[in-house]
């Protein structure tokens, strides 16, 4: 479990860097980083469980972070699952933290 919030807070953190980068204003900055962490929470099940949407809202949960960590976690708090259970969630978190990562690296401004 800890690997999988490890992994989902390296992801939140180059999302919020990649948005620090795109944005010149620390006030903007702040209001987009807030609206995006809300609409990623609302839309990936934090708010209510995904089983509970139609199939094609779950499919858009999953287009986002939030939808796959909780997935994850999920997996592993209510059902019990082992590290195999959570390797896809997994691999697609560290995908999201890659493409952010060298996003925010590309513009990255000091």
């Amino acid at each position: 479990m800890l690997l999988v919030l490890l992994v989902y807070a390296w992801v939140a953190s180059a999302l919020g860097i990649l948005i620090g980068s795109l944005l010149d204003a620390p006030d903007r900055v702040v209001g987009v980083c807030v609206l995006a962490s809300i609409v990623m929470a609302a839309v990936g099940g934090c708010w209510f469980p995904l089983e509970l949407v139609p199939e094609s809202l779950r499919a858009v949960g999953h287009c986002v972070p939030t939808g796959w960590a909780l997935d994850a976690l999920h997996r592993l708090i209510s059902f019990g699952g082992d590290f195999g259970s959570v390797t896809k969630p997994l691999v697609i978190l560290v995908g999201f933290g890659t493409a952010a990562t060298l996003a925010a690296t590309r513009w990255f401004r000091v």
